[in-house]
């Protein structure tokens, strides 16, 4: 009988094609096997499919599913060794798949409805055909993606006493494990001596003293074996090697048995664990875990006290100013309290500190105050607004009647028309300041941009930016808070005289008074002891050379425009004088720096930190995680990004989780854990 299938429509490969036609052969034998009921009858299978073959005859790939279904049902009813290879030429199937016409099915291809000629031949199947299973390939897309495991076998070795130490974090959890450790070693050796009693009471004071001993000896047998070797020997003269570190402590072994200082102390009348102390390693754990416990005993005093405390118990650490200087840097509680600031190198000068554009181009600004007026009965609060130049140090002052954003920017807006237009504003993150930012640049662009970039670049300028300072930054505005206190400083002897009794006209010409006397001080006193040397800079030099125009105007100035008949020029070449002069003199004063001189290691993304808040006591300083850094021109971090998190209680009590993002300066923040470390003691205080 024949039977075959309809390809399905869906794109599939020839050699799913193949193994399905081998799946339905098998299916028809089997139908074939129940319906005839043949016995002792021998199948044979072929195939012209050596893949086929190669899937039927496989134990050791594994296949995707669908091959992988059909080559089980396969495996069920049939063995590989009855699967044979027929050639094409010899296949009948294939006139079936191929087609043939009547006429030739009839004549010259009588196979299809006979057989093949081998087939009715008496012949043994295995010497005329033999099994052609091909070895799959690993690249063939049916094969699943096999995956080597090696495994290693390796001989279990158990850790030491010592090794199991080293997982304690204080010196009495350490003491503690010995001692019930002693106690379960007379419990097993009473078992084994028949001897069933056990005593179960509470940790005495003698058994803990015991067990230090039994740590001591440990520690010491394990890092001092050679000096221990030669002390033990019965001869009187020998005494440890030259190139030992414990040669100058003269060390012997006393009846305890543990290695102790000879020293100079054998006839003082000090107990006995002072005149000879028990000697310890720089770098070992127990060590450290006996400088922690003497270190919380003092309340986490400082190295001196930490140390004493150490010597006056009886121990004595080689190099034991390094070991506990190195502890106290690393303890978590001594960084929180006593952690130093960070700090980094002083950056380079800001451009706008040495262009020599007309006075008060690049400028800066704050408020100060409040003084208090009188009208008539009233006491009235007013406030200063300091405007100063980046470059030549010169200041101008305006009233502010309060600390609103709109009182700034028409304080603001009076500067500017005094005294020109302005390329760039710098300030601190004042809520004024930020208010006043935002609404010019609101006001900006309501309007027609088009019209006024016309009118802007007709009269040579633009609109100036806001620079703001990191928030909690103030240093970072030195220029002008220098300048606030030389304003206070002619403030407060002038309100020496004058007493509180001022009204709004008499603070204006306060101020003016005192904007003349800051404007008239020289920059540089190098010279000012000498009496050829001209006269010094002083911002006032430059203030009436200022033009309405931004940029200077085109042309070259020389000294013969002192003679010109157009004053312009003259005006021209002596503010050019001013500049040659601000940069031989002054620029050159601002060289050295003050403080910062050394490189230090710039903060990373995922270092723990602690923030900075003057208005809350250290120990409630609040820590935090830095996500990202702001490196300067020069490489170097100095303003970072932290992640702090903190909980506050709702109305029911239930506690709600708040994640603050702040831009701090480094010089607000102590560094809490470097990213990355993996040092036993900061494993120890984070977990703390």
């Amino acid at each position: 009988m024949g039977k075959s299938r309809v390809a399905p429509l869906k794109p599939i490969t020839i050699p799913r094609l193949e193994l399905t036609a081998a799946l339905v052969s098998v299916r028809v034998g089997v139908m074939l096997r129940q319906e005839l009921k043949f016995v002792n009858i021998k199948e044979t299978y072929w195939t012209d499919s050596k893949v086929v073959l190669g899937y039927v005859s496989n134990d050791s790939r594994r296949f995707h599913i669908y091959v992988a279904n059909r080559v089980q049902e396969i495996r069920d009813h049939s063995e590989p060794n009855q699967w044979f290879y027929v050639d094409t030429k010899n296949n009948p199937a294939d006139d079936a798949s191929r087609g043939l016409c009547p006429k030739d099915l009839m004549t010259k291809h009588d196979r299809y409805l006979k057989g093949p000629d081998f087939l009715w031949k008496p012949l043994t199947v295995e010497k005329e055909f033999s099994h052609e299973f091909e070895e799959l390939d690993a690249s063939d897309p049916e094969i699943r993606n096999s995956v080597t495991f090696l495994t290693e076998v390796k001989e279990q070795s158990f850790p030491s006493l010592l090794e199991r130490l080293s997982m304690f974090s204080s010196l009495y959890k350490a003491q503690r494990f010995v001692v019930i450790l002693c106690r379960w070693l007379k419990i097993l050796q009473n078992r084994r001596n028949k001897n069933l009693t056990s005593s179960f009471d509470s940790i005495t004071v003698q058994e803990m003293e015991d067990a230090k001993k039994i740590i001591l000896k440990l520690m010491q047998c394990q890092v001092y074996p050679d000096e221990i070797e030669i002390l033990n020997k019965p001869k009187k003269f020998d005494t440890v090697k030259k190139s030992s570190s414990l040669f100058k402590l003269d060390p012997c072994i006393r009846s305890d048995g543990l290695l102790r200082i000879g020293g100079r102390l054998k006839d003082s009348s000090l107990p006995e664990e002072l005149k000879h102390p028990v000697i310890l390693p720089k770098s070992h754990h127990i060590t450290t875990l006996i400088i922690k416990h003497y270190h919380e005993v003092v309340k986490h005093q400082g190295r001196g006290i930490t140390l004493n405390e150490i010597r006056s118990a009886g121990f004595w650490i080689v190099s034991g100013i390094a070991a506990v200087s190195s502890f106290i840097h690393h303890c978590t509680k001594c960084r929180r309290l006593r952690g130093t600031f960070q700090e980094q190198k002083m950056a380079d000068l800001p451009k706008d500190r040495m262009d020599d554009s007309p006075c008060f181009s690049f400028c800066a600004t704050d408020l100060f105050g409040p003084f208090i007026i009188k009208e008539r009965r009233k006491e009235l609060k007013r406030y200063g607004v300091l405007f100063t130049c980046m470059a030549s140090r010169a200041v101008r002052v305006e009233i502010a009647p309060s600390l609103e954003t709109d009182s700034f920017i028409n304080a603001l807006r009076r500067f500017i028309c005094r005294n020109g237009p302005i390329r760039q504003l710098r300030c601190d993150r004042g809520t004024n300041m930020v208010g006043a930012s935002r609404e010019l640049k609101e006001g900006l662009q309501a309007m027609n941009h088009s019209k006024i970039q016309e009118v802007l670049l007709r009269e040579n300028c633009d609109y100036f930016p806001f620079k703001f300072n990191v928030s909690a930054a103030s240093y970072q505005g030195g220029v002008w808070e220098r300048q606030i206190r030389s304003i206070r400083a002619v403030l407060s002897s002038i309100l020496e005289k004058n007493g509180r009794q001022l009204d709004e006209d008499s603070l204006r010409t306060l101020m003016a008074e005192a904007e003349a006397v800051v404007n008239g001080r020289p920059l540089v006193v190098d010279n000012l002891s000498c009496p050829d040397s001209p006269l010094p800079l002083t911002p006032n030099h430059l203030l009436t050379a200022k033009t309405r125009l931004v940029l200077p105007p085109p042309g070259v100035f020389g000294r013969e425009d002192l003679y010109s008949r157009k004053r312009w020029r003259r005006v021209q070449h002596l503010a050019n004088e001013f500049w040659i002069r601000f940069r031989k003199e002054y620029l050159q004063s601002l060289q050295v720096r003050q403080k910062w001189n050394k490189v230090q290691r710039d903060l990373k993304i995922g270092d723990i930190v602690i923030v900075v808040d003057e208005n809350t006591p250290r120990n409630q300083w609040k820590m935090a995680r830095i996500v990202d850094v702001y490196p300067d021109a020069d490489g170097h971090v100095r303003r970072v990004r932290v992640h702090i998190g903190d909980s506050t209680l709702d109305e029911r009590g239930k506690r709600i989780k708040d994640v603050l993002f702040l831009d701090r300066p480094i010089q607000k923040l102590i560094l809490f854990l470097e990213s990355g470390d993996t040092g036993e003691d900061s494993r120890r205080g984070s977990q703390k």
